[in-house]
């Protein structure tokens, strides 16, 4: 599994719900290639995950959620090489 991590300029990216509209525009778009399953993560009053696609359960937003936070900690071990 390869994923690229963004930063969305194109939105004010202080507005979560413009936010998901450009990603949502864009796998429409087909700039992720095909989209098979995806996990959110939300902090309002609550923390909520949300997760979707072709069979996907709560296990697979876990392996997809750490595959994240692993993409992340990478960037940051990376940074200056």
């Amino acid at each position: 599994m390869s994923a690229d991590i963004r930063v969305i300029y194109e939105s004010n990216f202080r507005d979560p719900a413009a936010t998901l509209r450009v990603i949502a525009n864009e796998i429409d778009e087909g700039k992720f290639g095909e989209v098979g399953q995806f996990a959110l993560v939300l902090l309002g009053d609550t923390c909520e995950v949300f997760t979707g696609g072709h069979d996907t359960g709560p296990c697979d937003a876990a392996v997809l959620l750490q595959a994240g936070a692993h993409r992340l900690v990478k960037s940051i071990a990376e940074h200056g090489r």
